[in-house]
């Protein structure tokens, strides 16, 4: 079924209420443990200006600039960008990281990239098809003849719409005042629309005792099917390249794949 095509799409201020557990969240996500390698060989191997949409805090833009990479990112979110900025400063790579506040589909580059990518499932935020295809479409206009484009999105099968609907405790952890702290997640799965709600919610550890209130957060994403993401890379101009079933580089099969990993180019 398609999504909606209204122009709705995230929020600005989500991210700036998530940022301050950002690290915890990504940090205990399999997919992010699983992505991050992926990322770094495919930016070490382009020939060119690197771009990464959602740039987030930096997780993979920091280590990829730290191997001698100058790496643009793009993120909506200013806390993300000032948790970015002071991750890459901590790491002695400032000056080979550009940071730019803008939407995914109004960026604008000095240079046309070789490669832009878009990481862990970050289309996701952009919740309506049209806005989706903007975004594809803005991507294909600021690269370079040649360049190429990557993203990965959930695969929604219903074991995984079974988990992300139960309560999960994500982490376990201690700030850095010293209080220990409970993150919990659940997720509002509507497989009609193809949209989720994630909540998350911390729980503080007071003496013998876990604190019953709770601050609540919110994260609004969507996925595509793989064949509306092949159908969206090609109305915007892309050729696909490959399509994998993981970040190892299984090529994709609808029986066995856990992600729909894309790697599309601008011809040349």
């Amino acid at each position: 079924m398609p999504l909606p095509a209204s122009s709705a799409s995230r929020p600005p201020n989500e991210y700036d209420q998530f940022a301050d557990i950002y690290a915890v969240w990504t940090d205990t996500a399999a997919s992010a443990r699983a992505n991050l390698a992926f990322y770094l060989d495919a930016y070490a191997a382009a020939e060119g200006p690197v771009v990464e949409l959602g740039v987030g805090d930096g997780r993979v833009a920091v280590p990829a600039a730290a191997s001698g990479q100058h790496i643009t990112g793009v993120d909506l979110s200013m806390a993300m960008l000032e948790r970015c900025r002071r991750r890459a400063a901590e790491a002695g790579v400032l000056d080979r990281l550009t940071l730019l506040h803008a939407d995914f589909r109004q960026f604008q580059l000095d240079t046309p990239a070789a490669l832009i990518a878009l990481p862990y499932h970050s289309l996701g935020h952009v919740t309506a098809i049209e806005d989706k295809r903007a975004v594809l479409t803005h991507a294909f206009s600021q690269l370079r003849p040649g360049g190429r484009f990557v993203f990965d999105d959930f695969l929604m099968r219903p074991a995984l719409v079974t988990h992300m609907r139960g309560v999960q405790r994500r982490a376990q952890y201690q700030t850095t005042a010293g209080t220990d702290v409970r993150l919990w997640v659940t997720s509002i799965v509507d497989e009609a629309e193809q949209s989720i709600r994630v909540v998350t919610w911390e729980e503080e550890r007071l003496g013998a005792d876990w604190s019953t209130g709770r601050h609540y957060r919110y994260l609004t994403l969507s996925w595509l099917t793989p064949s509306q993401a092949r159908g969206l890379l090609t109305d915007a101009g892309f050729l696909v390249d490959a399509c994998y079933g993981d970040f190892a580089g299984t090529p994709f099969a609808e029986s066995t794949a856990h992600e729909q990993v894309w790697v599309a180019r601008r011809p040349a």
